[in-house]
């Protein structure tokens, strides 16, 4: 059984965590911290969306309450990803590259102009999805897990992003059960770990590609066959799923 006093020492921490992160960026404005934030957000979604197996929706729209804060954190890590995933491969220009920190550093200070904001909000939304847990029995865990692991495998025949979302989700959970309901369910977490990872791969070198402005038909030829070549492994590894995904 996953208890209820596990879930809320979890949510704890994670809350405490992504807190401190605002603390960091207000301060320094470093874009890692709000990576480590969006994770931190991320082990609470994954959470959430178990939850929902034992306490319906209610805490899921609670979840509301750090939306927005994960969205403008996410929207300011790619702009800072897309730049040094160019300027490791030699093409941003200085003009880019200008209109590219300027618009970063725009975002960055929005961003803490609401850190008072979300953190109230935030705060909210942890104590309301505390008051929502409840202890989930390993029966009921292991049909969950089952449903997750034939949708994220219609997703991975499809938009491979959403399927990530959903592999993420059935990792963070892993680490959060105890051991002898993880040994019932039999995860391949190195697997599904290496094919995340793969995705991930993709969709930041979609993502670099997507915004760039450049005059350069060489470096558009490499950007388009490095996209191709990524989703190309993410795909490989995504045909394995089925055969993969248990140990």
């Amino acid at each position: 059984m996953l208890t209820k006093k596990r879930q809320r020492r979890y949510l704890t921490e994670k809350e405490q965590h992504w807190l401190q992160e605002l603390v960091v960026f207000d301060r320094s404005r470093d874009e890692k911290a709000l990576h480590r934030l969006r994770l931190e957000i991320k082990k609470i979604r994954a959470l959430v969306e178990l939850a929902k197996a034992q306490s319906g929706k209610r805490a899921a729209g609670y979840f509301r309450g750090l939306k927005e804060m994960f969205r403008q954190a996410g929207a300011i890590r790619d702009a800072g990803s897309q730049v040094r995933y160019l300027e490791e491969r030699h093409l941003l220009s200085p003009e880019f590259r200008e209109r590219q920190t300027r618009s970063i550093g725009l975002a960055g200070d929005v961003f803490a102009e609401h850190i008072r904001q979300f953190r109230r909000k935030g705060r909210k939304a942890a104590k309301r999805i505390r008051t929502e847990m409840r202890s989930i029995h390993a029966g009921r865990i292991q049909r969950w897990y089952a449903r997750e692991i034939i949708r994220t495998g219609i997703l991975l025949m499809g938009p491979l992003h959403e399927a990530r979302k959903k592999i993420k989700i059935l990792l963070y959970v892993q680490k959060l059960l105890p051991v002898e309901i993880g040994e019932r369910i039999r995860l391949n977490t190195g697997y599904l770990d290496q094919l995340q990872e793969a995705i991930g791969q993709w969709h930041d070198a979609t993502v670099a590609m997507a915004g760039w402005a450049m005059d350069d038909r060489t470096g558009e030829l490499v950007m388009r066959e490095e996209c191709q070549d990524r989703e190309r492994t993410a795909r490989a590894l995504a045909d394995r799923y089925y055969v993969e995904v248990h140990l």
